[in-house]
């Protein structure tokens, strides 16, 4: 139950950043307030004054106060994802203290989205299945043909689609903006990163969804890449995006909201970096990959004309 160990919380979906508390104990996200630790009692939690933390009726705002019984009902799941009581999905409505947002149980506040909520530690222990996971069918955004494949979670019908767009920032060009990138080409060396935006829609209320990432191998063909060097590459949750399509550059480029896997690149790799519940909204959510420290992994592949899944694409169930 990992009771007693200290996480901080960020969000994903309408916002996208880490929580923080005003002097009163209300919990925030945004501006600029300092992540807060919070500490874990199996399903329940404190803040840092060891005030418990509850959605205060009438209006469900999440607040941790003095001598208040934490309500219990939280579960962190193995990748990090909160839910309380089953559910997954919560608000963050506008305050009016500058781009500071309360987090709700309910949409009751003004301006409301959803979002999702992500610990960075106390998790439950990822269990593997007693066997191999049923075949299921999945539809891709760009072909009409189904195939068979072995996805996460008990979906009978998964849809794939790729990144909406994908832009380039270079650490030795830090003021350059690549501009539009309609071939959807990705790069990764030791200065170049990539940013993958991904759109939800309200249509997209009620599912699930997972960011996968392949290289698939091929036996007696060239793979549709080119990867050389070798080294961990990292995936990270942004706060954004923030600027115009074909504007961002390595020095305005979003700060890092949720830092996720790190892996190694090789041929037939298949990784999950997150599992989330869809944003019910219309929304953004961008995804950096980059090298990590010592690192010297180079990958290159042209998104729009590969005719398999390839690199960083989403699953929606």
């Amino acid at each position: 139950m990992n009771a007693g160990c200290g996480f901080h919380l960020t969000t994903t979906g309408g916002y996208n950043g880490s929580v923080g508390q005003l002097g009163n104990g209300q919990v925030r996200a945004g501006g600029d307030l300092s992540p807060c630790l919070f500490t874990w009692f199996g399903d329940a939690f404190a803040d840092q004054q060891a005030r418990g933390c509850w959605w205060t009726p009438p209006t469900s705002v999440l607040q941790c106060d003095w001598s208040q019984q934490p309500d219990h009902g939280f579960t962190i799941g193995c990748s990090g994802s909160v839910s309380y009581k089953g559910q997954s999905t919560f608000y963050e409505c506008h305050t009016g203290d500058g781009d500071e947002v309360n987090l709700y149980l309910e949409p009751r506040g003004a301006n409301c989205s959803t979002v999702q909520i992500h610990a960075d530690n106390c998790r439950t222990p990822c269990s593997s299945p007693p066997g191999p996971p049923p075949t299921s069918t999945i539809s891709t955004s760009s072909s009409s043909t189904p195939t068979t494949t072995h996805p996460p979670g008990e979906c009978d019908v998964v849809i794939v689609e790729g990144p909406d767009e994908i832009i380039i920032i270079d650490r030795e060009n830090p003021d350059k903006a690549y501009g539009p990138n309609p071939n959807m080409v990705v790069q990764l060396s030791p200065n170049t990163s990539t940013i993958f935006i991904f759109r939800f829609s309200r249509s997209d209320a009620g599912k699930g969804c997972s960011m996968m990432f392949d290289l698939p191998a091929q036996e007696n063909q060239p793979p549709p890449y080119n990867l050389t060097g070798s080294g961990l590459v990292s995936f990270a949750v942004l706060d954004g995006p923030d600027t115009e399509s074909g504007e961002t550059t390595w020095n305005d480029s979003p700060a890092v909201a949720m830092p996720l896997e790190s892996v190694m690149l090789k041929p037939g790799m298949s990784v999950t970096p997150i599992d989330f519940g869809c944003p019910g909204a219309d929304a953004e959510v961008a995804v950096l990959m980059t090298d990590g420290p010592e690192s010297d992994a180079c990958l290159n592949y042209d998104q729009s004309k590969s005719g398999e899944r390839i690199g960083l694409y989403l699953l929606k169930c």
